[in-house]
Formats: structure tokens, C-alpha cells, sequence
């Protein structure tokens, strides 16, 4: 019995805290996947060139300089390809490495030695990681806690240097871009009395130069969905000229000319109309050639397309236009002044990026029903945001389970469990199912802000930036140290241990959580950014079953947008993880230093952000704010454990280091008010100093006009020797005026199979 007991009482000692069994099992499992999915890559890249496509720096530097190429990158990170949003993304993690790496160099090796050297050591109930933390500082060693206090101080000064230094810098380049001199402003919401050319621009003739053109929006909803339905025919029509061409291929038919023997597909057409003699009549037609049909139901959506472009003015017009300025500056004034008397006319004012920026459903809803999506929205995320609270304080007791056994006695089988399955169920699998939950939310939150009713596309990322980096925080970071510090005291205050010693010893623990958390994350997200896990599945197990045309191939490897919104605030909270437990667990800051790394290259090296929209990199200025609130937390954290510091005898020994880490939060939140007063108004509009340099882009901008006036649709057939495929295209061009056919994208191989060709992909990529 005493053999037993001791055994579990070394188990337990063992466990404390974050247990080496624990953190080794996150980092063999993150490594071991990081590893293979790298190893994968290496193999199969040169293989699918529509998948790893080379960067434009990568494509001219030799594979064996490319340690040379990255450091030199780091070093000097040039914009020299044009794409804001790939630049300043990059740039992010170097602002982010240059914030950690003299930290790490400094803070880390200074911190370790005083934190373990003379701890309070097992017999205190501090072991494993724990020991080169905050928590081991022994009790009559309290006066080594100036040495965090000046270091502390030291990081928040660093911070908010680089913070200004790089909005700075971004206001810079933003001013010297073709983003200062859009001239095109959207206006929502104008007056009925307004609603005329005349009467609009008497209006705004108050800003300086002259109107060039004013284009009211119109209800062109009949129109797009006209346009829809030729595209959902297009396709279908795509899907029944590729079957019979893929039969014909396989029957044999190879002399051009013959007409082939291959019957078409037959189906029943739709009924002429809905009611129940139409239904009656549509039950004694015979079925039809399907390729017939559905060319003589694209003609006649074709032409009644063409005929409503022809006579625009027939459609309702909304309370909605493009204006465009002669000057650039009268564009970005109008969009500060205050214009009407009553509230809700004339906004939302937004100066589009582009044609693709535009969200035309948005711009026909009345600002007091935007009012109400917003407000519905708003609640249904918050709602959300509550409920991911569960698996979140979930994932923060699994990462502590060792000390729950104490407290629920049913649990108790799990101090007889192994040491690396015990890692595994501390160090694994709470940061696994924090991810999946976050993951979910992350699609219910980009479906609810889009339907809010903004007319802007970036707008629209930048508001799911903020929400989603505010979960991210509260709900990874926040949520969980508090349910995994929570725990490791349960069984101490019953035991009648003073409160505040309890917290001021256990609730650094929490951040052993996020040391699985931030290796499991880094390692898992450059390893799935690199191997393109998705484009894999896409490739090679959905494309056989669902991409059976050329359309459908091509769209499948044509490369995403990168949805900024969700993807920034990742590597933010990260950040501010490692803000928080800067000084408490000073060993993150390494790990910081070495995923940032490990992104660095990824991104350096990978066709992840080869994106065709570009937003002119406004996720930057706002993930370079957010990176203050993890300051204020870490403030707040510090000036609480110092309160709490106790030596042998019980005395609080920290009072004067809490009153000057609380002074440093005050000073950050004025830091943050001045900086906020200074470059908000820059960060979104051109000052007026820039009259005489802004690049004036004489063209007219496309996007005064609806997609759906000059969207056009495409036919894309497999080309095939026998002059199947060629005879189809030029019925289709006969039958078809004013819709694109070619077979010259794809062929069928000996199968029967479509291939791309290479032409076709590397436009794609």
C-alpha cells in the first residue's frame, strides 16, 4: 500500500504544472506532422506545378541559395511586385521577430536563472517547466521581482516604439500608392430630393475641382439574376457537350466529318408554366436532346440579357451613385464631411479599391435597414461567441486534468495512466479541440458580418478582423488561463491555504497551456500553408468525383483569396499569447522568435498568398493596434501577480512593482489615445499636402457600372483528334452569338479523361 502511494505521490510530482511528459508529447506530435507534411511537399511540388506555383523572388533564385534569399529578404523586405496585401502580411511577422527576438535575447537568458536558482523547487509544489518561470521564485528571494519589473517596462517601451515606427511607415507607403489618389466615391442613402445629376452635384460643388462623372446605381436584380441563370446553363450545357464528346471519344469515333453514331443524352423539358394545366401538358411531352435544349434555353436567356442591357433606364433607380472627382483630395474630403442635416442620409461614403470591392447586392438597402442587420448580426455573433465559451473552459480543465482528479474522485483512474498518454491528454488534445471549435466559428462569422449589408469588400475584412481577433483573445487566451489556473488550485484552498498565495503560485501555470498551444498552432499552420492540404484533397479526391469539365477543373486550381479577416488576427494572438507570459514564463518568448521563423520561411517559399484582389494591405494598420490589447493584459496580469507576491511570513513584498507596471498601463492607454488621434485620420484618407504629388490615373474606373451589364459567360470543352470536340464549338458559335467556346484549355488523354493543359494552368496561377 505505501509502495503504491508513493508511486502516485511521484506521479503527481512528476505532473505539476505542465509536466515535461506533457509539453514533450506537444512538441513530438506537432513536430512528427510538421515534419512529414514538409516531406511530402519537397517529393511532390516539381510534380503539380498547378498547385506550387513559384513566387516571383523564388523563380529567380537558385533552390541552393535560398537560406541566402530568406535571411536577405528579412533583412531588406522590398515591395518590388506591386501586391500590398502580400507585402505587408509579410512584413507583419518581421515587425513581429523584430518585437520578439531581442526580447528573447535579453529578457530570456537573464529571467531563467533567477526564476530556477534558488526556487521553491517540488518540495513547494513546483516542478517540470514550472521551475524556470514566475511561480518558482523562491519566498525570500521577492527582491529579485525589480529585475521583472525593469524588464517589463523595457518590452512595453519596445512595443509601442516598433507600433509607431511601422504606422508610421505604412502611412508612407500608403500616401505614395495609386490607393491615395482613388478619385471615385460610393454614396448610400441620398435623399429622394437629390436623387437627379443636377441637384447631387450643386450639392457637392463645395469641394475643390470639377465632377467628372455621376452615376446613380439601379435595381438590377432582374438583371443578375438573368445573368445567373445563364450561367447555371452554360454549365449544364458544358457538363452535356463533355459526356457526349467523352463517349464518342471512347466509342472510337476518330474521322472528322462523320457524324458520330453516339446517342446524346435525352431529357424531359421543364414545364411551360406552373399551374396545373401546365403540369398536366409538361407530363405528355416526350424526352429531347438535352444539347438542344439547353442551347435553345441559352439563346433565349442570351437575348433577353442583351435586350435589358440595351435599355438600363427601364430598371428602378436606387438611392445610391458612383460620383467621380477631377481631384483626388475632393474624393477623400467628401468622405469626411458631414453633408446632410438629418441623420442616415448620405452614408455610408466609402472610396472603392475596385470593381471587385463592390458588393452590389448591399448598395440598394436603406441605411435604417443596414441599422437592423447590423444590430441582428451583432447579437447572433455575440450569441455564438458565448456559447464557443464552453469548449474553450473545456480545453483549459483538460490541459490541468491532473489536478481535477483531486477534487472529482470518479477521475481518479487517471493517475494510474501512463506518462506520454497523460502528454497526450494535457499537451494534444485540448489545443486540438480549441482549434476545430475556432475554425467553426470562424465560418459562421465571416456568413453574419457579410450579411450586415456593407458595400465594401475590405470594409467587410476589417470588421471581421476586429470580431474574430477579439474572440480569438478572449476566448484562446483569456477563457482558457483562466479555467486552467482555476484548476490547479481547487485542491489548496480547500486544504485552507491562504487565496491569494494559491493565485499568486498557481495561476502562471496556465501559460504551460499555451506553450502546447502555440507549437501545436505554428507548426500544424506553416506545415498545412505549405503542402496546400486543401488544393490536395481538392485535387485528388474531390475533383474525380465532382469536376467532370473544363470549367469546373479550372476553377478548382484556380488559387484563392486569402480571406485577410481570419487570417491575420492568428498570427496577432499569438503575439499577444506571447506578450502575456513575456515576463511569467519568459521560455515563450523563444518559441515566439522560433515559429515566427518558421513562418517567415513559409511564407517566403509558398503560393499561399499568390492572391489576385488586393486590399492595399489595410489588415496591417489594424492587426498593429490589436497587438496593444495584449500589452493592457499583460499590464493588468503583472500589476496582480505582484499584489499577490508573498514571502515566508505572509507579507505582501511586490506593492512598489505593481504601482509601477499600473502607472505603465496608464501611460499606454494615453500612448494609445495619441497614437490613435495621429494616424487614424492617415490611415484611410490623403491630407491635403498631398495636392501636388498624388498619381492621377487619367483612365475612367471600371466599376461605375454593375457587373451584370458586362459579365460575360464561357464554354469550355475537352479538345479530342477525331474533330468531335471542334464540331461541337463551331455549332455552338453558330447558334450562340455573344457567348465565348473554345476547346483549346483542355484535352482527353487515352482514358478518356480531361487534362489541362499547361497554358491553361499557369494562367490560372
Amino acid at each position: 500500500m505505501d509502495l503504491v502511494l508513493n508511486k502516485s505521490f511521484l506521479k503527481v510530482q512528476q505532473l505539476s504544472g505542465a509536466s515535461l511528459s506533457t509539453f514533450m508529447a506537444s512538441i513530438s506530435i506537432s513536430t512528427l506532422v510538421f515534419a512529414l507534411e514538409v516531406l511530402i511537399f519537397l517529393v511532390i511540388r516539381k510534380r503539380l506545378p498547378d498547385i506550387y506555383p513559384p513566387l516571383p523572388e523564388a523563380s529567380k533564385t537558385a533552390l541552393r541559395d535560398w537560406k541566402k534569399s530568406v535571411v536577405k529578404t528579412f533583412l531588406r523586405l522590398d515591395r518590388n511586385d506591386g501586391h500590398f496585401d502580400r507585402y505587408f502580411l509579410r512584413r507583419y511577422i518581421r515587425t513581429l521577430i523584430i518585437i520578439f527576438l531581442p526580447a528573447s535575447l535579453i529578457i530570456t537568458p537573464v529571467l531563467l536563472p533567477l526564476n530556477y536558482v534558488h526556487g521553491k523547487s517540488a518540495a513547494l509544489g513546483v516542478s517540470g517547466l514550472d521551475t524556470l518561470g514566475w511561480s518558482n521564485v523562491g519566498l525570500d528571494h521577492s527582491d529579485r521581482f525589480w529585475v521583472h519589473l525593469l524588464f517589463s517596462l523595457l518590452f512595453i517601451a519596445h512595443v509601442c516604439w516598433i507600433v509607431w515606427s511601422e504606422l508610421a511607415y505604412y502611412v508612407a507607403v500608403r500616401q505614395s500608392s495609386p490607393h491615395a489618389a482613388l478619385r471615385t466615391v460610393l454614396i448610400d442613402s441620398i435623399p429622394e430630393d437629390w436623387l437627379t445629376k443636377r441637384e447631387l452635384a450643386a450639392q457637392l460643388e463645395v469641394f475643390p475641382g470639377e465632377i467628372t462623372a455621376i452615376s446613380f446605381n439601379r435595381n438590377f436584380s432582374p438583371l443578375s439574376h438573368l445573368v445567373a441563370r445563364r450561367e447555371r446553363l452554360a454549365r449544364s450545357l458544358e457538363v452535356a457537350e463533355t459526356h457526349y464528346i467523352r463517349k464518342a471519344f471512347k466509342a472510337g469515333i476518330k474521322k472528322p466529318g462523320r457524324r458520330p453514331s453516339i446517342r446524346r443524352d435525352l431529357m424531359r423539358p421543364p414545364p411551360p408554366s406552373q399551374n396545373l394545366r401546365g403540369l398536366l401538358a409538361w407530363t405528355k411531352f416526350g424526352k429531347v436532346d438535352t444539347i438542344v435544349l439547353y442551347r435553345d434555353e441559352l439563346r433565349k436567356v442570351n437575348e433577353e440579357i442583351e435586350n435589358s442591357r440595351a435599355t438600363p433606364e427601364r430598371f428602378p433607380q436606387l438611392p445610391s451613385a458612383f460620383i467621380t472627382f477631377e481631384n483626388p483630395l475632393a474624393a477623400h474630403m467628401v468622405c469626411q464631411a458631414v453633408i446632410h442635416t438629418k441623420s442616415g442620409y448620405m452614408t455610408p461614403r466609402i472610396l472603392p479599391l475596385s470593381v471587385h470591392d463592390v458588393v452590389w447586392d448591399n448598395i440598394c438597402i436603406p441605411w435604417w435597414n443596414r441599422y437592423i442587420r447590423t444590430v441582428v448580426s451583432n447579437v447572433l455573433i455575440a450569441t455564438t461567441a458565448l456559447l464557443c465559451i464552453i469548449p474553450a473552459a473545456f480545453a483549459g480543465l483538460l490541459s490541468q486534468i491532473i489536478y481535477i482528479t483531486y477534487a472529482v474522485t470518479w477521475l481518479s483512474w487517471i493517475n494510474d495512466l501512463l506518462l506520454w498518454s497523460l502528454g497526450l491528454l494535457q499537451g494534444v488534445l485540448p489545443p486540438t479541440i480549441l482549434i476545430v471549435f475556432v475554425k467553426g466559428y470562424s465560418t459562421v462569422l465571416e456568413y453574419l458580418v457579410r450579411k450586415q449589408g456593407m458595400s465594401s469588400r475590405s470594409s467587410i475584412s476589417l470588421k471581421i478582423q476586429d470580431l474574430y481577433f477579439c474572440f480569438l483573445f478572449v476566448q484562446t487566451t483569456l477563457v482558457v488561463s483562466l479555467s486552467a489556473g482555476i484548476t490547479t488550485i481547487t485542491n489548496e484552498i480547500g486544504s485552507g491555504i491562504s487565496l491569494a498565495a494559491t493565485l499568486a503560485k498557481n495561476l502562471p501555470k496556465a501559460s504551460n497551456y499555451f506553450l502546447s498551444y502555440v507549437l501545436l498552432q505554428a507548426l500544424s499552420a506553416s506545415a498545412s500553408s505549405i503542402l496546400r492540404i486543401d488544393c490536395l484533397i481538392g485535387k485528388f479526391i474531390l475533383a474525380p468525383i465532382l469536376d467532370k469539365t473544363v470549367t469546373r477543373k479550372m476553377e478548382r486550381i484556380r488559387h484563392q483569396d486569402v480571406q485577410w479577416g481570419t487570417f491575420v488576427p492568428f498570427y496577432t494572438n499569438l503575439s499577444c499569447i506571447g506578450f502575456l507570459y513575456a515576463i511569467i514564463t519568459p521560455i515563450i518568448l523563444l518559441l515566439q522568435v522560433l515559429i515566427l521563423a518558421v513562418f517567415w520561411v513559409t511564407y517566403s517559399n509558398s503560393s499561399v498568398l499568390l492572391t489576385e484582389r488586393d486590399n492595399g494591405g489595410l489588415f496591417y494598420p489594424n492587426a498593429l493596434k490589436h497587438l496593444l490589447i495584449g500589452l493592457y493584459v499583460m499590464e493588468v496580469s503583472l500589476v496582480a501577480l505582484f499584489l499577490l507576491i508573498r514571502d515566508s511570513r505572509g507579507n505582501a513584498k511586490c506593492v512598489g512593482q505593481a504601482c509601477f507596471v499600473a502607472l505603465a498601463a496608464v501611460l499606454t492607454a494615453v500612448y494609445h489615445y495619441l497614437l490613435c488621434k495621429a494616424f487614424n485620420p492617415l490611415l484611410t484618407f490623403s491630407p491635403t499636402a498631398l495636392k501636388d504629388t498624388l498619381i492621377v490615373d487619367p483612365t475612367p474606373q471600371s466599376f461605375l457600372h454593375h457587373t451584370a451589364l458586362d459579365s460575360s459567360s464561357a464554354i469550355r470543352l475537352p479538345h479530342e483528334d477525331g474533330g468531335i470536340s471542334s464540331k461541337e464549338v463551331r455549332e455552338i458559335r453558330e447558334e450562340l452569338r455573344g457567348v465565348a467556346v473554345s476547346d483549346e484549355d483542355a484535352t482527353l488523354n487515352e482514358s478518356g479523361n480531361i487534362r489541362l493543359r499547361t497554358k491553361s494552368m499557369c494562367d490560372l496561377g
